[in-house]
């Protein structure tokens, strides 16, 4: 009786660990992974436009940083896909209750992600930037949003509503110049269900639209005015409802060109000023 109660005790212990997480291991070590390349050494950059008169030696140290961002974020890009790739794998063999484990640790994955990129971006970024944007590298834009719906070059990154782009023909330099695209130079969003850091979602009537704007309102530039600089009713090539001049507490000076349809933003596209 007393080897039966300890063989069932056994059974109880065998059954109630192969209930714990059958993942666990798999997901330790992706956090490991994820950890590791976040660690990964990155130079500091500072935008030559930030130093009042930027020398021959500023703009060299501002590209040669540059590059070895690029490179090591390239790396970091890598790594992350890798995780990315073994969750899904994973996902295949869950359970519907596994499925909402992992749903649970790639959310905590990517804050990790996000947390990681605003910080490494900061100082950087032009624009109304959605964690990332315009100054952000493409590879920080990838690892927020993961690979794009579309890709058509290395310059056009379309999530669905949301379009970085670049202003150069998608990287086709102007005659003549020379041209390495690192980032982004303007951003066009489409859909609802992004909300950008300055607080602006398409759908908001035009006194909301600035009422997110002024609440978000910074002076960084001495010809920036003091109240949200603002066109109304400009056109170019097509009606432009409203062109703003805006800044935020981590974004640089940029432009900001709105459309409404119905008295509701149905699109609006940002780039530096």
């Amino acid at each position: 009786m007393k080897k039966l109660l300890i063989l069932l005790m056994v059974l109880i212990s065998v059954i109630a660990s192969g209930c714990g997480d059958k993942f666990a291991k798999e997901k330790e070590a992706i956090t490991k992974a994820e950890q590791a390349a976040m660690a990964m050494k990155l130079p500091k950059i500072i935008v030559p436009q930030s130093i009042e008169k930027p020398t021959r030696e500023d703009w060299e140290k501002y590209h040669n940083n540059f590059k070895i961002l690029i490179e090591t974020e390239t790396k970091m890009l890598a790594e992350m896909q890798k995780s990315d790739a073994k969750i899904a794998e994973m996902e295949k063999t869950a359970s519907e209750s596994e499925k909402k484990d992992l749903k649970a640790f790639k959310d905590k994955i990517q804050k990790a992600r996000v947390d990681f990129v605003r910080k490494i971006s900061k100082g950087r970024l032009r624009g109304d930037t959605f964690i990332v944007g315009v100054g952000s590298t493409w590879q920080e834009i990838e690892m927020v949003y993961g690979q794009p719906k579309t890709k058509k070059s290395d310059y056009n990154y379309n999530y669905d509503g949301l379009l970085f782009t670049d202003w150069y023909s998608k990287g086709v330099p102007p005659k003549g110049y020379k041209f390495v695209s690192y980032s982004p130079q303007a951003v066009m969003v489409t859909s609802d269900k992004y909300v950008s850091d300055a607080g602006i979602k398409i759908g908001m009537t035009k006194d909301e639209f600035f009422k997110a704007l002024k609440a978000k309102y910074v002076k960084k530039k001495k010809h920036q005015k003091e109240e949200l600089f603002v066109h109304q009713g400009t056109t170019y090539k097509a009606t432009i409802d409203i062109v703003g001049q805006f800044s935020m507490q981590d974004t640089l000076p940029y432009n900001l060109f709105c459309f409404f349809e119905n008295g509701k933003l149905v699109r609006y596209n940002v780039s530096p000023h």
